[in-house]
């Protein structure tokens, strides 16, 4: 029996309908355009974008990154992709079973004592990211794979630049999610100036300002731990709209009633009315744990993945710490000071630090040290500035490694294959309705614009503290 054309595009339109149940479920077949006749989809063009947004995406995030590209690139430390658990353990070896001692002929052996384990926890964390384009928008950049690409060359660097902000922020920081504390607070109208104090939430940290970017929202806490997030209603964010360095203040912008709630020695955290990069209610970071709280002995994380630092016979999970603001180092940044920092790592902790990580500050303070050493012997031509930095340790040639967020006062001497990133997979946009477009929505209906939204997991962990150092106490170099 011959079959009419008709009846063939509806037997091609049943069974591409089939397939696609089978592939994806009924959730993808209903999403189906239901027309008879030849069929152009966007479905694979969907998926070809998916793909061209994340790679270039991933990429860009490491590279304009300055502290997350010393961990991955520099130090080249180990990324362990996990499965995705509720929480990763590591056993930890804090004493030998032995027993061992000097004995004269048929006298009783050593008796061997208990091995020692303690077994941390970690927890990955999530990091969100979320583009949103009109319908309109949408309906010209679907046209083809290269309006999606022109689109995106406007779209991404925005993206990337928040995600960079937070994320190289997150490495350096204790997980807590602070970013500063207000000093003071003045304004009116909706229009605040902020004057920010206390970097990461620690006492004697400055350069509280470097933690903010122009566009981003950000909520108030009068505690640390972001369980009171200052409120009118359901409004709880403003947006950081402008930055004075050199007052070390911010600019914001939002509800005059919320904005004039905030207070001197409130906590400031990223986030907006519907949700903050806060602790949880009970008491879990919700961002990734950096090297604050990695290269610690206790004053700032007192318990470490899940392991107490001040519990007896956990000596190995303390890092070393120097206060250089003490007269024997006056604050300033010396190879002196980075000599005994190493020497203090190699003879407490067995370390040796392979990468050291400063502020601009800290660098300039090096180089200030060292220009006493130069002579010229040849006045009358001479080359001035300087290279990169670098100091001999021992048998190593170390570069100096630079970061803005670091604060003034701040240097990390550390052990690379100390440490872990644990990851879960890169990058990826979430496509669980069959397309990584969803329609915006809102309390009254549904809005002619889409969003995307994309994940991240990831968590750093340090295996051995006490073969790290953290120097503090500097002193600004201008």
């Amino acid at each position: 029996m011959r079959l009419t054309t008709s009846f063939k595009r509806f037997f091609i339109v049943c069974a591409v309908g089939a397939v696609a149940y089978v592939l994806a479920g009924p959730i993808a077949l209903s999403g189906l355009p239901i027309i008879m006749g030849d069929i152009t989809t966007t479905a694979d063009l969907d998926e070809a974008l998916k793909i061209i947004f994340s790679d270039p995406l991933i990429n860009n995030i490491v590279e304009d990154s300055e502290f997350m590209d010393i961990f991955k690139v520099d130090m080249n430390v180990q990324a362990d992709d996990t499965t995705g658990g509720r929480y990763i353990e590591m056993g930890h070896y804090f004493r030998l079973p032995a027993g061992v001692g000097a004995r004269a002929e048929n006298e009783y052996i050593p008796v061997p004592d208990d091995p020692r384990f303690e077994n941390s926890r970690l927890f990955l964390r999530k990091l969100q990211g979320t583009v949103e384009m009109t319908g309109d928008t949408m309906r010209r950049v679907r046209s083809d794979e290269g309006a999606f690409l022109n689109y995106m060359e406007r779209a991404l660097p925005d993206l990337v630049t928040r995600l960079v902000n937070e994320i190289d922020r997150m490495y350096v920081s204790d997980g807590s999610g602070v970013k500063a504390r207000i000093a003071s607070i003045s304004g009116s109208g909706g229009v605040y100036t902020v004057v920010v104090n206390r970097t990461y939430g620690v006492d004697g940290f400055t350069g509280a300002h470097l933690q903010f970017l122009e566009g981003e929202r950000i909520v108030a806490d009068p505690a640390a731990d972001g369980q009171s997030i200052r409120a009118n209603g359901t409004i709880k964010g403003a947006q950081v709209t402008d930055m004075d360095e050199d007052a070390g203040s911010i600019e914001v912008t939002g509800d005059n009633t919320l904005l004039a709630a905030w207070v001197a020695d409130d906590y400031l955290f990223a986030g907006d009315d519907a949700g903050a990069s806060t602790q949880t209610a009970a008491g879990q970071d919700r961002e990734i744990a950096g090297c604050l709280a990695a290269v610690d002995d206790g004053g700032i994380i007192a318990t470490y993945n899940n392991i107490d630092r001040t519990a007896s016979g956990n000596r190995l999970w303390k890092s070393i710490v120097i206060d250089a603001s003490v007269a024997q180092w006056g604050g300033q940044m010396t190879e002196e000071l980075l000599t005994y920092a190493d020497d203090e790592v190699t003879t407490k902790g067995a370390g040796k630090i392979d990468t050291l990580v400063m502020s601009r500050s800290a660098a300039r303070g090096y180089w200030q040290s060292l220009k006493g050493d130069r002579s010229f012997n040849d006045p009358r031509s001479f080359t001035g500035g300087k290279k990169s930095l670098s100091i001999f340790l021992g048998d190593r040639d170390l570069a100096l490694k630079v970061s803005r967020k670091l604060a003034p006062e701040l240097t990390f001497g550390l052990q690379s294959d100390t440490f872990r990133r644990l990851t879960l997979g890169q990058w990826e946009w979430d496509d669980k309705t069959g397309s990584i477009w969803n329609r915006v929505t809102d309390s009254v209906g549904r809005k002619d614009a889409f969003y995307a939204v994309g994940n991240m997991y990831e968590q750093l962990f340090c295996m051995a503290p006490r073969k790290n150092v953290r120097i503090e106490g500097l002193t600004s170099v201008f």
